[in-house]
């Protein structure tokens, strides 16, 4: 409850604190799309994971508090050959990430092969963010990601997959107050989240639908680890 009653503390009086978005659940699979420049486009229903740096003490190291959201996010994957894609991610008020995805072992996602699938994706990205009100913070957010990825196909129809992920992610901002105690103060903090995620793609002609849980570890500069469960759910579509 104390911690429920600070986190509302600093984003009421948003003087003291200043947040910023990162991803929860990846929707990862191992297949490619296949064959050249087929496309898939994916609307995900996620937790996010919001940080809110306090500043309360006029001092950067005092951590940053972590609290779930729910958040909308977007993919957008296209191949270039059989089993190689470009792709991109979008978390609500979070960082865009581009990256590409090859799979090495097993039949891409259009020539609709059942049997093991495995492969690699690499992924960075950044966004710049401006907060205003009586206090404004300018800030960047910067991240990388490399998944492994695992799956299973047991027909054209279900999909069961695996994900062992590690990102990074750097916050840098400046604030800018009235309030001389924390004026000009430029909190920077850095970011690693270990995760496996496990999901059932579910597929339907052109559409298809995930469903995901994932374990997440969370290390922050200046604040203790935590570790959470999330829940989500995706839908969408090739062509």
């Amino acid at each position: 409850m104390k911690r429920l009653l600070l986190i509302y503390f600093l984003l009421t009086f948003g003087g003291c604190a200043t947040q910023y978005i990162l991803p929860g659940n990846r929707f990862a699979t191992p297949e490619t799309q296949g064959g050249f420049l087929n496309n898939q486009f994916e609307f995900q229903q996620t937790p996010g994971n919001q940080l809110t740096a306090d500043l309360s003490q006029g001092s950067v190291e005092d951590g940053v508090l972590t609290q779930q959201i729910s958040r909308s996010g977007f993919a957008y994957a296209t191949s270039l050959f059989d089993s190689f894609d470009f792709f991109w991610t979008h978390t609500g008020a979070s960082l865009s990430l581009f990256g590409a995805k090859f799979q090495f072992l097993g039949g891409s996602k259009s020539s609709k092969a059942t049997g093991n699938k495995m492969a690699l994706s690499l992924a960075t990205g950044g966004n710049t963010h401006q907060i205003e009100g009586s206090t404004q913070v300018e800030f960047e957010l910067k991240g990388s990601e490399v998944q492994l990825l695992y799956g299973y196909r047991f027909s054209e129809l279900i999909l069961l997959y695996s994900n062992l992920s590690y990102s990074t992610y750097n916050f840098k901002g400046e604030v800018i107050s009235t309030d001389i105690t924390i004026n000009g103060l430029e909190p920077s903090y850095d970011t690693k989240i270990y995760a496996l995620y496990q999901g059932l793609e579910f597929d339907l002609w052109s559409f298809f639908g995930k469903v995901e849980c994932g374990y997440q570890q969370i290390q922050t500069s200046f604040t203790k680890d935590e570790a959470h469960f999330i829940y989500g759910y995706s839908m969408g579509f090739v062509w």
